[in-house]
């Protein structure tokens, strides 16, 4: 009895860890949806996304990024009439890595963005929309956006393709930690393979990575688009190599803990070392994924735990 009641328990959670994915995905189209009317300067197509007394209001910073902002208040009538009566060229609007919460009939779906009249780079800024689920689906009840013109990071933002996770990657944990170091891995000059480095991962995962600056510890935590944007260009104009030279597997039932040791190195070898990722991970029914990873690199005051090695090595 025991072991029917625990099969039907992680069906259930499955399901409802299905259904939440579907949830944020749908809402997170209807925020595409909206840029696409935007786009097309269609303002049923712009109507449509809001509920009846939706609203958005903009957030001006100032050119220079000093000082107070100013605000404008629109409702989804205004705002959808103000676009679709724009003169020129078309209005591009992306969020390259949208997260989406849902708590109920409330989602919220925010990130950064950047704007471009044609192509003519605008603006960028964050963008925060309130949706509520409807008899017709979600709409957007309100929703914030910051418009800001210090863009550099979000105009050096990595597109990730979205792609379906290959069934060897993600079957066995042998395969996922394979391609944990496979996707950033490369010479000089290669792109690396953020499409399918994104497949591994649930959608909410963080990063942690750990130093030490002037006797300091720090600890860097990121989504996955933040450590695509932030080491991409590393990788791809220095040449980046790390693979696994010792693993330790902790499993039980649908949950796995591994730390994995590596090491890494430039093409030209100025900069290499070891560290140790600690990999959680969780199995759901039909792959693995990986829901956090934190990793902290050798020092002399650091040493790797002869646990960790393999054997006969220091």
């Amino acid at each position: 009895m025991k072991k029917i009641l625990m099969i039907h328990i992680l069906i259930l959670t499955i399901s409802i860890a299905i259904s939440a994915q579907d949830d944020r995905q749908a809402a997170i189209n209807v925020v595409n949806d909206l840029f696409a009317g935007m786009k097309a300067k269609n303002a049923e197509q712009i109507k449509a996304v809001f509920s009846a007394e939706g609203q958005l209001i903009a957030i001006d910073k100032p050119r220079d990024g000093k000082g107070l902002s100013k605000t404008r208040l629109f409702s989804g009538e205004a705002f959808a009439k103000m676009i679709s009566e724009a003169k020129g060229a078309d209005y591009i609007e992306k969020m390259p890595s949208p997260e989406a919460k849902i708590s109920g009939d409330l989602a919220i779906v925010t990130g950064r963005y950047t704007f471009f009249v044609g192509d003519k780079f605008s603006h960028c800024g964050t963008n925060t929309f309130n949706l509520v689920r409807t008899e017709t689906g979600w709409k957007i009840a309100n929703g914030a956006s910051t418009l800001e013109f210090q863009c550099d990071r979000d105009l050096k933002a990595v597109e990730i393709p979205k792609i379906e996770a290959d069934p060897k990657d993600v079957s066995t944990i042998e395969g996922i930690v394979k391609a944990f170091y496979e996707t950033i891995s490369g010479g000089k000059g290669v792109s690396r393979q953020w499409g399918r480095d994104r497949t591994l991962y649930m959608p909410d995962v963080r990063f942690v990575s750990m130093s030490e600056q002037n006797g300091k510890i720090r600890a860097g935590i990121t989504n996955h688009q933040q450590y695509v944007n932030g080491s991409n260009d590393f990788f791809v104009s220095e040449g980046f190599t790390e693979h696994e030279i010792n693993r330790v597997v902790r499993k039980y039932g649908n949950i796995a803990h591994v730390f994995s040791t590596y090491e890494f190195s430039t093409d030209d070898g100025k900069e290499k070392g070891r560290g140790v990722n600690s990999i959680e991970l969780y199995w759901d029914g039909t792959r693995w994924w990986i829901s956090f990873a934190a990793w902290d690199e050798e020092r002399p005051n650091n040493p790797i735990p002869k646990e960790f090695l393999p054997k006969g090595k220091k």
